[in-house]
């Protein structure tokens, strides 16, 4: 086994996640999408090198390891691997940004008890651009509550991303938009504290962690930014 295919390999399993939650809109509950990404990003290196060489037992690759089959059946169709990729936000709605709120629980800044954030914050200047993140179609592109200036983007499958606090909307209700495509601006409207984009990624109405669908590891480095005090996302 060559060093080049095991990297290739390495960092497939840096990007199982999405790769797992994108396909379970095919085939899963929602519900599970949280377990499986666990288990994907526990599945050992030595085992992807086993089933690589041919050397890989049974008791690896059996019913009781659904997460790894996953994979390796996503990366084995190449048309079916090239339809999920379209449909998976897989780039940075910001290029710069600081990161001032990760996914899930904590102190919400207006009334200061424990809540649910169903997405991240990512602050920079207002009139800072924001890319669609997938191909798609545009659901909503309007004002909406806490999310202030608001866009949607339906992807396929199941998969929507979201998009708030936008200072202007760059796109309408059901235009084609392509990744990269520019969406709005970056702005501090509706329920926010400072100039950022709240961004959610959802498969099946459920809110899923944008991070893993980062194609780098840039967040890790804007993580590691001072704080910023740029907050907010809908009271849901």
């Amino acid at each position: 086994m060559t060093d080049s295919v095991v990297s290739l390999f390495r960092g497939a399993v840096t990007r199982i996640t999405a790769l797992a939650l994108a396909a379970t809109a095919f085939a899963f509950s929602p519900a599970a999408h949280a377990a499986e990404a666990e288990a994907d990003a526990a599945i050992p290196f030595d085992a992807i090198k086993e089933k690589l060489s041919g050397s890989s037992s049974t008791s690896i690759l059996g019913d009781e390891d659904p997460a790894f089959r996953l994979l390796f059946n996503n990366l084995s169709g190449e048309g079916k691997k090239k339809t999920v990729q379209l449909t998976i936000p897989s780039i940075k709605p910001v290029k710069n940004y600081r990161l001032t709120s990760t996914f899930g629980f904590r102190t919400d800044p207006f009334k200061g008890r424990r809540a649910r954030h169903k997405g991240i914050d990512m602050a920079g200047p207002v009139g800072t651009p924001i890319y669609a993140t997938a191909d798609g179609i545009v659901g909503r592109s309007q004002w909406v509550r806490g999310y202030g200036n608001y866009i949607e983007i339906n992807h396929g499958n199941e998969i929507q991303t979201r998009y708030g606090h936008m200072s202007r909307l760059n796109v309408k209700a059901n235009a084609r938009v392509k990744a990269g495509d520019l969406i709005g601006f970056m702005g501090s409207t509706g329920r926010s504290t400072g100039s950022h984009l709240h961004y959610e990624v959802r498969i099946a109405g459920q809110a899923v962690n944008p991070m893993p669908f980062m194609q780098s590891n840039d967040f890790l480095l804007a993580q590691k930014a001072i704080p910023g005090v740029a907050l907010g996302g809908p009271a849901e």
